[in-house]
């Protein structure tokens, strides 16, 4: 890693990351742009891969998405460094950040014991 990446990896203190990090649907728009991170994913996708909010209402519940979606999380996201959001254009590109994607593996790991927990106290299973 050159020091220029280093510098970047840096830029944010893990105590910025973690808040960053605190909100649910940020992660899964991190984990959903991580499992794609090589090409621009458009907005339209991101939204169809979020929208379940149980709201019986499916227009208005995609409409309450977009706006968090483009004011809040995408720019907080891009602010960090973590994506690149054109909003014109409306596609989201994931900027490699190795200190996120650890985080978010460790979340991971931690719903897949979790899960595997619950599972091993289930006789059916």
């Amino acid at each position: 890693m050159s020091s220029s990446d280093d510098d970047d990896d840096q830029r944010c203190s893990l105590d910025e990351l973690l808040k960053l990090l605190a909100d649910s649907e940020r992660r899964q728009i991190l984990t959903y742009l991580l499992e794609d991170a090589d090409r621009p994913i458009p907005l339209e996708a991101l939204l169809e891969e979020l929208r379940s909010d149980g709201s019986t209402d499916p227009t208005q519940a995609r409409e309450r998405l977009l706006i968090r979606l483009h004011h809040i999380h995408l720019p907080k996201l891009a602010d960090y460094g973590v994506i690149e959001y054109n909003a014109s254009l409306q596609l989201i590109s994931y900027t490699e950040h190795p200190r996120i994607e650890a985080l978010l593996r460790a979340e991971q790991i931690e719903n897949d014991e979790t899960e595997g927990d619950s599972n091993a106290d289930d006789p059916l299973t």
